[in-house]
């Protein structure tokens, strides 16, 4: 019998009216090829608003993340089978999970979830220095404090922004490799480390397009293909036996009639 087609919607965290991201929307197109099964659809998007330069705080961030919610909703409105925060961040993964019934999947929750099957020991790798102390904060939430050995991050990105790397050519790729594999050996070497993940959906995929899917002999994760695999699995229990999140606290749904108090567009 001929596998169903599973159509996902994933969205990137920001506003970006340069059209810088389409490129990374590429890179994932070439992944899913790699990976997904036969029927499976990705389709990128933006946030519909919010911010692009000025990220990287609370305000922000908070801002951004309902504009993740809100795509969430669109995706169902439309029809699509999944959602995929598009950002090791997870940002506004609770909100959206408590509108829609459709499965939202975020790539480190995925990540951790797949992590289970391959080490002990887990290192992320943050893409900014004053970042790794709260990505940190949020590996702790999802509860693996007992497997988290470390977050480190290359400290060439102290005075460097990786994303100038990643979308700067092939050299300035191959230099964003060197700097990242460099400092993933030295946390198999000084934290034991048995399980990588770098926690950037766009650099994680920079590193599978390069043919980095282990170091040393440990292996890394791209918390993209994590999310797409988690995203497949969970349409089909959700096909086959009804499978959602429970409703009963944390993703508990909006009173009814929230809808006309606050309308959320749907392009």
């Amino acid at each position: 019998m001929p596998e169903k087609s599973v159509k996902i919607m994933l969205a990137n965290p920001i506003y970006d009216p340069s059209r810088r991201s389409s490129q990374s929307f590429t890179w994932y197109q070439q992944i899913v090829e790699q990976v997904a099964r036969q029927g499976t659809k990705l389709d990128c998007v933006n946030l519909g608003n919010g911010f692009f330069t000025k990220r990287g705080t609370a305000y922000p961030d908070l801002v951004n993340a309902v504009g993740m919610a809100e795509r969430a909703y669109e995706a169902e409105k439309k029809g699509y089978d999944a959602f995929i925060i598009g950002c090791a961040w997870d940002p506004g993964l609770r909100e959206a999970r408590s509108l829609v019934r459709i499965p939202v999947i975020s790539p480190t929750e995925s990540t951790l979830m797949l992590t289970w099957q391959l080490g002990r020991k887990l290192c992320a790798l943050d893409r900014r220095p004053a970042k790794a102390l709260e990505y940190g904060d949020l590996l702790h939430k999802y509860g693996i404090a007992d497997r988290l050995v470390s977050v480190r991050c290359p400290p060439e990105f102290s005075s460097m922004d990786d994303f100038d790397l990643v979308y700067g050519g092939e050299e300035r790729q191959k230099e964003f490799v060197r700097i990242v594999t460099a400092e993933m050996r030295r946390a198999i070497v000084e934290d034991h480390a048995e399980v990588l993940w770098y926690a950037c959906t766009v650099g994680a995929s920079v590193l599978t397009l390069h043919n980095i899917y282990e170091i040393d002999g440990v292996s890394l994760i791209n918390p993209f293909v994590a999310a797409l695999k988690m995203a497949e699995v969970m349409v089909d229990l959700q096909r086959a036996y009804g499978t959602a999140v429970c409703r009963s606290s944390v993703y508990r749904s909006p009173a009814a009639g929230w809808e006309k108090e606050r309308q959320i567009p749907v392009d």
